[in-house]
């Protein structure tokens, strides 16, 4: 008997293709107002050390990023090294960031790594579960705080929400993270998922998941906010954290690779006020040395951990005695 399809799973698919949809249309009517040679025009202009500063937040980004798999690998019992943690966690990361779909591509090179670490493959899901926990308690977090300090961010989209809509949808998420933290705290049953027992990480380490996650939200899209226009019309740092965040939503809901396309309507459609051309021009910078270059090194990393794995296999085993 051929199984049903889980709902869910259609509800998901169904949000990202209507996501897309709208992003390709928004597009669509931008890319009537700028030409690619105003956007090259505005790449050329930027200052290198600007961009260099944009990489360094960049690679504080990605070092950050380790601390997702330390905890998740922590709070399951395991004692991995340094090295492994940042090359499993860089890798994966590196690959989900650029080709998407979490589970297939980062959840692969996370398989490959830790099962050579002695991790069972149960407690691989749940520490690819658990990192994209810590991501998304960062996000929320960072929004939340976002919106309630923006004094008119959803302005563009007055005719679509009422007035104050950001300010309501900030508290929510706030409360929404703080509930969750006093059960985090309060709640210590254990979960049973078929064989599988499991507990939520406790209230110690769900904070230490909101920092880990909004640090290393603040360094990304601090990057993107260097690499902006220094033009009226681009607010204060904490307000495009909010609309960074809002935006690296909106493209995971998509299910694009890297959220293309959805990922850049929502920054240009949230800062109405500023050129263009030139927000484009910081976007695309940022795609560069966010997703492009590190997809190329975590490649490297990959070949080089499997050729040092490969070494390990190869040498000789203790002589019998």
């Amino acid at each position: 008997m051929r199984p049903r399809a889980n709902w869910k799973s259609w509800a998901g698919a169904a949000l990202g293709l209507i996501v897309l949809a709208l992003a390709l249309w928004g597009l669509k009517k931008i890319s009537g107002q700028v030409t690619m040679a105003d956007v090259i025009a505005e790449v050329q202009a930027t200052p290198a050390h600007i961009i260099v500063f944009g990489a360094l937040s960049v690679a504080a980004s990605y070092v950050v990023l380790v601390g997702y798999d330390w905890l998740a690998t922590r709070h399951l019992g395991y004692r991995i090294a340094w090295p492994t943690l940042f090359g499993a966690s860089f890798a994966s990361f590196t690959m989900s960031h650029t080709l998407g779909v979490t589970i297939l591509t980062g959840g692969t090179v996370r398989y490959r790594i830790y099962t050579r670490e002695g991790v069972k493959p149960a407690d691989i899901a749940m520490i690819i579960l658990l990192c994209g926990w810590t991501f998304w308690l960062g996000i929320v977090f960072v929004a939340g705080i976002g919106l309630l300090a923006a004094p008119d961010l959803s302005a563009p989209l007055r005719q679509f929400v009422p007035a104050g809509f950001e300010h309501l949808t900030g508290a929510l998420m706030l409360l929404g993270v703080f509930a969750y933290f006093v059960l985090a705290s309060l709640w210590r049953r254990e979960f049973r998922l078929l064989r599988y027992r499991f507990t939520i990480p406790d209230g110690r380490e769900t904070l230490m998941q909101i920092l880990i996650g909004t640090v290393d939200l603040a360094f990304a899209g601090g990057a993107l906010y260097l690499l902006m226009p220094d033009l009226p019309g681009v607010p204060n740092y904490f307000t495009f954290l909010a609309i960074y965040a809002v935006a690296m939503v909106s493209g995971a809901m998509s299910h694009a690779p890297g959220g293309l396309g959805v990922f850049e309507l929502v920054i240009v459609a949230l800062m109405p006020g500023v050129d263009k051309a030139a927000v484009l021009a910081a976007v695309a910078l940022f795609r560069l040395l966010y997703t492009f270059i590190p997809f190329v090194l975590g490649i490297m990393v990959i070949a080089l951990m499997e050729w040092l794995a490969f070494r390990r296999a190869a040498l000789p085993g203790p002589a019998p005695s």
